[in-house]
């Protein structure tokens, strides 16, 4: 005789649940060590050898260490300057020469002036008339002087006695501008100074002396 199996009793709503619940939890448990246990993709790109410097300004001149006047004796290119009279001119040149990298405007002035009165109480700065011009060639001295542009005299600065020493510009600011709107090195400009004691100096002046450092100064653009 075969064998006779006893039904199992029917499951309670309870024990359904039960089982249920079990299995949902194995499988959340699942998902959790499922996802930890994933790798992650990563790429990169950089960009290297980065550096920064910057341009200059230089600017030199060819008077090595020599005034273009002196009072003591002859300098190049003119008469002795301690032996002046009403009406006469001395003339010298210089050469500046730029070598900055970074395009530069240019310009000139007087950064110093004195004045030391005569025996008869009347200095000289009032009587000295100045005139510039700025040549494309050149060397201090004069020698090759060449294509020249008035940059400071009566006639570009019109007015009474307005060429003089004593209302020459004294500050970048202010300066006698170049010739030459943007200097860019390697670059030169030849400069010749013509000063002339005006032709009505008092007697009073008589002795007197007056003195200048002309600067000339680049500011990049």
């Amino acid at each position: 005789m075969g064998r006779h199996r006893t039904p199992a009793p029917p499951r309670s709503a309870g024990q359904r649940v039960t089982v249920v619940a079990v299995i949902a939890g194995l499988l959340s448990a699942g998902a959790i060590v499922l996802s930890t246990s994933y790798s992650t993709f990563s790429s990169t790109t950089n960009n290297t050898g980065n550096n920064w410097s910057v341009g200059s300004v230089v600017l030199a001149d060819d008077d090595s260490g020599s005034a273009m006047f002196v009072t003591s004796g002859a300098g190049a290119n003119q008469i002795n300057a301690g032996t002046l009279k009403p009406g006469q001119s001395v003339v010298n040149c210089v050469r500046v020469t730029y070598t900055g990298s970074l395009a530069s405007t240019v310009a000139l002035y007087a950064s110093a002036t004195g004045d030391s009165n005569g025996p008869g109480g009347t200095g000289l700065r009032n009587y000295l008339h100045v005139k510039v011009e700025e040549g494309t060639s050149g060397t201090f001295g004069c020698s090759g002087f060449a294509g020249a542009t008035t940059i400071w005299d009566s006639a570009t600065h019109p007015g009474a006695a307005s060429d003089l020493l004593s209302v020459f510009p004294t500050t970048y600011a202010a300066g006698v501008p170049s010739a030459l709107a943007s200097w860019t090195g390697p670059v030169s400009r030849t400069y010749r100074f013509t000063i002339t004691v005006d032709s009505s100096t008092p007697d009073t002046s008589q002795s007197a002396a007056a003195s200048a450092t002309f600067t000339w100064e680049a500011r990049n653009s």
